[in-house]
């Protein structure tokens, strides 16, 4: 009866207070565990904004490259079309309409040097030997096309009777190609000038060619010219 009453007044049993520890600390990981993934679930979306943030500088560059290098080729294509259609205007004697078309070519791609050329003689040929020199030093700039740029710009210079500008570039032209023409050119001019010492060294040049490309003509020629080049060399500078 004392325990009954003992009840009554509220008084919590020993049973009852271990029951409720008991359940306080089996509930708390409860909670944690329904507190983290409630903020797993809030930082989700953040986290993957930051994935696809991620994927998307890397994936970017590589994407960027296709329509470059593509757009590229496109443009090369384009402008030998044009090319190739300006040269055949060129042959049928349309000079106005392959005019156009080599500016054309070279508007769509500035970096093919065969236009240039073919520009620059075509404008040589119409007499407007500016504008062929202007077309000729925008060739040198580039790789394919100097050499033979330079060696177009000397024939400009060598008509005008600038002789020392014409020397300098198919001495730049030699040295970037040693084409047979260009030796004999510059031999030539140097003959002119009366550069002995110049002319005996560039015919030698020549004969050298000549034997290693198996062209015994051009080479028996280069050689008499070496002969009579000691000579006078030899006069001129007698020690």
């Amino acid at each position: 009866m004392g325990f009954l009453a003992q009840s009554a007044t509220d008084v919590p049993r020993p049973q009852s207070r271990i029951s409720a520890e008991i359940l306080q600390r089996l509930w708390a990981p409860r909670r944690t565990l329904r507190g983290r993934l409630h903020t797993a679930r809030r930082a989700r979306p953040a986290l993957l904004a930051l994935l696809f943030l991620l994927l998307g500088v890397l994936v970017r560059p590589a994407r960027a490259q296709v329509p470059a290098t593509a757009n590229s080729s496109w443009s090369r294509r384009l402008a030998e079309s044009h090319y190739q259609r300006a040269v055949e205007l060129e042959r049928r004697g349309d000079i106005a309409q392959a005019l156009r078309e080599y500016s054309e070519t070279i508007a769509i791609d500035a970096t093919l040097g065969a236009a240039y050329l073919r520009l620059g003689a075509l404008r040589e040929r119409m007499g407007d030997t500016r504008e062929a020199e202007l077309i000729y030093s925008e060739g040198i700039q580039l790789g394919d096309a100097r050499a033979q740029a330079l060696l177009q710009r000397s024939h400009l210079h060598r008509a005008a009777g600038q002789s020392e500008r014409a020397i300098a570039d198919l001495q730049a032209a030699v040295e970037l190609e040693p084409q047979p023409q260009a030796l004999a050119e510059l031999a030539q001019h140097y003959v002119e000038a009366h550069a002995w010492a110049a002319a005996l060294a560039t015919y030698r040049r020549i004969a050298s060619s000549a034997q290693a490309s198996g062209d015994s003509a051009a080479e028996g020629r280069a050689r008499l010219e070496v002969r009579a080049l000691r000579v006078l060399a030899a006069e001129a500078d007698p020690s």
